[in-house]
């Protein structure tokens, strides 16, 4: 909504869209504007978007465009997440079970991470076995874009519980091995287990998330069918606790706010309330040749968050909220196509792209013409 106003108030000042959301943003504490300076350097967008006008002024039956759009994601916690870790004496592999849900997201490879880390031991020691509410009872939904975050933080606060109780064995040995350490510790009597509940509300602090993307697309004027050329998105993920995770996220983020903002759609019988778009050959995802042709995913540089978990950011939902970009980016090229055919210069809403209707709208004055 507040994406859509900048827009709008441009549009009717006659002012660059961006100039409107600098002139708004807030002063102080605020790396949106240093973000988005360095993505339009990184992505060529000023002499890209010279070259769009260039194509439009060519072109009738294709138009292209390209926005730019800033985001502050506030980030809050709720609920309790368990860990537990287990240390096997024989070998010193480590098992860890916890209270999140593994369903693509990374949790379990970001607990197997932090918890190598914490112990100082080869990420091939660590073992992430299924979740159970036997094992980890009281558990918070995973959900939120905080799982894997509490889950981490439990971890981190079991492996300092099981450290401290290592040390005086540590001391004794000189410089032990992870397996003669562990061994000992066994002989000695130590608990090689332990557990912690992260109580994010207490234990955690919110903080804000900030992205910018640049999307460019094609659109087609005589079906309404687009294409998305390229997107460059920059988001400030703190001191990543995963890279390769944290750019899927994103990625998957982000493509299912396209789905969402054209493609998707759910509609029910008039009558008996019936959801008619049951299947995927009525209620159309993200496919193959709707994803973007080029993504390219940034990370803010040299940054750290002194809220997060061993510095880190959460990346699972902040960048859907980008994707409405994709939205000013259609109407954009659908007014370029109204202009071209005489229609007077005019807001074009868009809520969400209904590629018949829009066509429709575009082409309602050459039917005047035939």
């Amino acid at each position: 909504m507040a994406e859509y106003i900048m827009e709008r108030i441009a549009y009717n000042l006659g002012k660059d869209p961006l100039d409107v959301r600098l002139v708004n943003m807030a002063k102080e504490d605020n790396p949106v504007p240093e973000l988005i300076q360095r993505l339009k350097t990184d992505a060529n967008y000023d002499s890209r978007m010279t070259e769009i006008i260039e194509f439009n002024k060519q072109n009738r039956w294709r138009k292209k465009a390209m926005k730019l759009l800033p985001m502050t994601y506030g980030l809050f916690y709720l609920g309790n997440y368990s860990v537990i870790i287990n240390i096997y004496h024989s070998d010193g592999t480590v098992v860890v079970t916890h209270s999140g849900i593994e369903m693509g997201q990374g949790i379990n490879t970001k607990t197997a991470q932090v918890c190598a880390h914490m112990l100082g031991v080869p990420l091939d020691k660590i073992s992430v076995k299924p979740s159970n509410s036997f094992a980890t009872p009281n558990a918070m939904v995973t959900g939120g874009s905080i799982g894997s975050e509490s889950v981490a933080f439990a971890t981190v606060k079991a492996c300092q519980k099981i450290m401290k109780k290592l040390e005086p064995i540590r001391e004794k040995l000189k410089n032990p091995t992870w397996e003669e350490l562990i061994k000992e510790a066994y002989n000695d009597g130590v608990d090689l287990q332990d557990t912690y509940m992260a109580v994010p509300v207490k234990e955690i602090k919110p903080y804000d998330v900030y992205g910018v993307v640049i999307l460019e697309l094609e659109l087609d004027v005589l079906t309404g069918n687009h294409e998305v050329l390229r997107v460059d998105l920059l988001e400030d993920t703190g001191r990543s606790l995963s890279p390769e995770i944290d750019v899927g996220q994103i990625e998957g983020a982000f493509i299912m706010g396209l789905g969402y903002w054209t493609y998707e759609r759910l509609i029910y019988d008039e009558v008996t309330g019936e959801l008619l778009t049951d299947r995927t050959w009525t209620y159309k995802p993200p496919g193959i040749k709707d994803i973007p042709r080029d993504m390219r995913i940034y990370f803010r540089r040299n940054t750290k968050n002194e809220f997060g978990v061993l510095q880190s950011k959460a990346t699972g939902e902040p960048a859907l909220c980008l994707a409405v970009v994709v939205t000013h980016a259609l109407r954009e090229a659908a007014q370029a196509a109204r202009l071209d055919v005489g229609l007077p210069d005019q807001w074009v809403h868009i809520k969400i792209w209904n590629k018949d209707k829009e066509t429709r709208a575009i082409s309602e004055r050459e039917r005047g013409r035939s």
